[in-house]
Order: structure tokens, then C-alpha cells, then sequence
């Protein structure tokens, strides 16, 4: 009896601890207070590396220029260009050729023709203006016939010092002359 009785006790005594036992606290969330938007200040943009009092206006000066093959005037105008600013010229001309010729191929010959004029001014601080000139002239091959398509290009790329008043020719392949005026 002894024995049922410390049994029993030590039940009453698990059933207490057991019943003292709390369930844990309920689970509460917590938000953060939304963080302060940082002050808006105006910031002033970077300073150039160079002061813009020391800078020169782009004044556009005009550039006469001429451009001849022979006897053939191909162009002949006046171009603004500045220090910031080319001037460019293009004209392209694509058409059957001259010759009628028979043929079985799905195609006939075609003759080209092109010129592009680029003009850029620079200022050296230790040669006065100086004028980079391009100028780039296709045409069509001559007396190749029936089945001989085919073209010729002549390009000339060249800088020179053009003052005002001043005037320059440049000679290139083929015939090529460009006469540049300020």
C-alpha cells in the first residue's frame, strides 16, 4: 500500500507541475518606425576643368571650296564649319550603264557614281586655323565592255593652315583637285 501511495503522490505531484507549466507568451510582431527621408539638398554640378569665360564662341566660318576632275566640275559651294561643328557634303548617283548588252545573267551592269566632301576646322594654338579636308570621289570604270562591271575611287585626306583670305589647292589621284577658300 506504501508502494500505491508514492506512485499516486508522485502522479499528483507530475499532474501539478504539469498543470503549473504556462503556455508561452502569444507572438507579437513589432514594426520598426519607418526611417526619416534624408533632407533633399541642392547640389551645385561639377565646375568644368577649364573656366568657360576662357573659352571662345564658335563663330561658323564659311569655306568656299572647289572640286574638279579634269575638266569636270563636280562640286562648287560655300560650307560653314566652327571649331565644335564639320560641314559635309554627299551626292551618289546609281544607273544602268551606257552599253546595252546582251546577256543571260539576272542582273545588268550598273554604274556608280559618288563624292563626299568632309570639312573639320581646328584651332593649333602654335599654327593659327588649320583645315582637315576629306574628300572621297567614285566612278564608273571606263572601257571595260560588255560583262566588266567596275568602279575607280580616289580619296584625299590632307590638313591644312587656311587663314582668312587665304586660299589652298590640294591634288590628288585621277585628276582630282579641291580648292579650299576663307
Amino acid at each position: 500500500m506504501f508502494g500505491v501511495f508514492f506512485i499516486a503522490a508522485a502522479a499528483a505531484a507530475q499532474s501539478a507541475l504539469i498543470a503549473q507549466s504556462s503556455s508561452p507568451p502569444p507572438i507579437t510582431i513589432v514594426e520598426a518606425p519607418p526611417a526619416p527621408m534624408p533632407p533633399i539638398i541642392a547640389v551645385p554640378p561639377p565646375a568644368p576643368p577649364f573656366a568657360r569665360s576662357a573659352l571662345k564662341p564658335a563663330i561658323p566660318t564659311p569655306i568656299r571650296v572647289r572640286v574638279t576632275a579634269g575638266a569636270q566640275l563636280l562640286f562648287s559651294d560655300t560650307l560653314r564649319v566652327s571649331r565644335v561643328s564639320g560641314a559635309s557634303y554627299q551626292q551618289s548617283r546609281s544607273e544602268a550603264s551606257e552599253t546595252a548588252c546582251s546577256t543571260e545573267r539576272y542582273f545588268a551592269p550598273s554604274q556608280r557614281n559618288s563624292l563626299n566632301v568632309n570639312l573639320y576646322l581646328r584651332e593649333d594654338t602654335t599654327a593659327g586655323s588649320m583645315l582637315n579636308v576629306s574628300v572621297s570621289w567614285q566612278r564608273p570604270s571606263r572601257g571595260v565592255g560588255c560583262g566588266g562591271e567596275g568602279s575607280r575611287q580616289v580619296q584625299l585626306t590632307q590638313t591644312v593652315p587656311l587663314a582668312a583670305g587665304q586660299s589652298v589647292s590640294l591634288q590628288g589621284d585621277g585628276g582630282l583637285t579641291v580648292t579650299v577658300s576663307r
